[in-house]
């Protein structure tokens, strides 16, 4: 019984880390998408080793390699160039053969290509369940991929609370909406979004996001799982 009691908090420990890490990646995925990087963000990425993210998933090994290839030779001008690349496809500024590519669920399901469509309406009813809202300066609607990623960030950290406070019931509801969010309301899009970005991109830098973006989500249905069986099986 000894032996038990101190394995299980080990045990909890490591997963609430796990969830943890996962709540801090998509708060940086998310930040990616949102605006242009600043030369902060851009120094501190180059300096990363991204050796240690290699995990053997094909799209986020070759993600972290174009990432890590993109700014590996930055300069003075790497700034304006990356801001040029989101501004021109993440933010519109351009299209390809009249599609624009804003990284908006209701731009690529709702059947009007409207901003602010049903799918807008969808996940805006879906963050209210859960008592959140958009800050009203965000300037952007909800279904945009930015607060997509930060709402999976805090049903994450959330989870990771729930466990520590022994409320297992209410952590597997959360674990459930965060795969159905990730399947339903994310996946449904963004290999279409992904499609047309990789088009317009010039440069590696974008492309290694969306498939570290693409890649980390489907590995996450599977991480997802495995808290589950730990939860279920406590």
């Amino acid at each position: 019984m000894q032996v038990e009691n101190m394995i299980e908090p080990m045990l909890w420990e490591d997963v609430c880390g796990v969830l943890e890490s996962r709540s801090e990646f998509y708060l940086m995925l998310a930040g990616l998408y949102f605006k242009p990087l600043t030369q902060a963000q851009i120094d501190g990425m180059a300096e990363e080793d991204y050796a240690g993210y290699v995990v053997g998933e094909s799209l986020l090994d070759e993600g972290f390699d174009d990432i890590r290839r993109a700014l590996r030779k930055r300069h003075t001008g790497t700034r304006s160039i990356l801001a040029t690349e989101w501004t021109s496809t993440f933010g519109g500024a351009e299209a390809y053969k009249g599609r624009y590519c804003v990284p908006n669920a209701s731009v690529f399901l709702d059947e009007s290509g409207l901003t602010y469509g049903r799918p807008r309406t969808e996940v805006s009813r879906i963050y209210g369940e859960q008592c959140l809202r958009l800050a009203d300066n965000s300037g952007m609607p909800e279904s945009h991929i930015s607060f997509e990623l930060e709402f999976l960030s805090i049903l994450s950290g959330e989870i990771s609370r729930h466990l520590r406070a022994g409320e297992f019931d209410r952590a597997l509801r959360k674990i459930d909406l965060s795969q159905q969010f990730i399947e339903e309301r994310i996946l449904t899009w963004f290999p279409q979004f992904m499609e047309l970005a990789m088009v317009m991109l010039k440069i590696r830098f974008y492309k290694g996001v969306l498939k570290i973006t693409k890649g980390y989500l489907e590995l996450d249905l599977q991480t997802l799982e495995d808290v589950k069986a730990e939860v279920q099986g406590k």
